[in-house]
């Protein structure tokens, strides 16, 4: 995992885990703000830790 913020834009949030986009707010999929989007990431991640 890593974390790169995006030179002369704010709130652009996206996570990559194993180079795969598993949320976007760019995309559509908006705020963290929910726990399915929450379990999705977290399940994402536990996936690539295994």
């Amino acid at each position: 995992m890593s974390m790169e913020a995006t030179p002369g834009t704010t709130g652009w949030f996206e996570v990559t885990v194993e180079g795969k986009l598993v949320h976007s707010k760019k995309g559509g999929d908006g705020y963290v703000d929910s726990d399915s989007k929450t379990n999705k990431i977290v399940e994402a991640v536990k996936a690539a830790l295994k």
